[in-house]
């Protein structure tokens, strides 16, 4: 497969922690900046050593001219020489594509750990699609424009509806359609046929799977089947739709996810600092982080 330089936003810890990296994954249709505003500097002024990808074709990433050629098999191959650099096993978070991409890293043994956001059902995205597409019916085309540059009211509104809630602001909006781009088509076509292909055996690392109450791209109904493939730990987030990185809940999914991490700090026989504090014991809470 042809290697890709791939665009790496980096953020390292604010105070030095004995914390596993953390690598980011963006879903389609995005790069790496959707987890710039909030959870980059959230995790780095925790302790964390913060890695956010932009995926061959993405963002800054080589492989734009040949994107509709890329399948989900070409962004892990894209992804191996970025864990290797890391120097250990990162924990890896991963939102939508991003998360399924996250579930091959540690079905390959190279992460240490996974958060798994509004991850893809293992049956592929086949029933969500249909089910958008007879609820939303402008749905396809109006992505189609916005991954082309073109921002309509009727696309906003959809955006609105689909990937975020009511309650979303017009400014949280605006932080998505400034990222939006076109994602490939063999990439799209992979995750639709997830259910034609032998499920690979899940390996025995902790996970923690997160889910949005209000999704309507992977309903919490369809993020269970996620969480019960891995056997992991299943967190809805009240009121949260797909894009739940962006909109104001974010700070209720950081909250869990440090969480999450200072529990498995906790279980580690070798660790000194607790994961999830800022080196002084200072714990996290929803209102706390940002």
């Amino acid at each position: 497969m042809t290697r890709y330089d791939l665009h790496i936003l980096r953020q390292p810890a604010a105070t030095p922690a004995r914390c596993p990296p953390l690598l980011f994954l963006h879903g389609g249709y995005v790069d790496a900046r959707c987890w710039q505003p909030n959870f980059l500097s959230c995790f780095a002024s925790r302790g964390y050593d913060c890695h956010a990808v932009d995926l061959p074709g993405h963002g800054r990433s080589e492989g734009r001219e040949c994107l509709d050629r890329l399948g989900l098999d070409d962004y892990l191959a894209a992804l191996k020489p970025v864990v290797e650099e890391l120097g250990s096993r990162p924990v890896v978070i991963g939102h939508s594509m991003g998360a399924l991409l996250a579930e091959r890293l540690l079905e390959g043994s190279l992460a240490e750990a996974a958060v798994l956001m509004s991850p893809v059902p293992p049956g592929g995205t086949l029933e969500s699609s249909i089910s958008l597409f007879l609820r939303h019916p402008g749905f396809i085309a109006a992505v189609a424009r916005m991954s082309s540059g073109v921002c309509d009211e009727e696309g906003l509104r959809l955006l609105r509806d689909i990937y975020f809630t009511p309650a979303t602001e017009p400014e949280e909006l605006l932080q998505l359609t400034a990222i939006v781009q076109p994602e490939s088509a063999r990439a799209i076509a992979d995750m639709a046929m997830l259910g034609w292909h032998w499920p690979r055996r899940p390996c025995r690392r902790p996970v923690l799977v997160l889910g949005g109450e209000l999704d309507m791209v992977f309903p919490p109904h369809q993020v269970r089947r996620v969480a019960r493939r891995w056997q992991a730990e299943l967190e809805i987030i009240p009121g949260a739709g797909h894009a739940m990185i962006l909109d104001h809940h974010w700070r209720s999914c950081a909250a869990r996810i440090l969480g999450w991490l200072q529990r498995l700090a906790a279980t580690a026989p070798t660790a000194t600092v607790a994961a999830g504090t800022n080196g002084h014991g200072v714990g996290v809470n929803g209102a706390g982080v940002g």
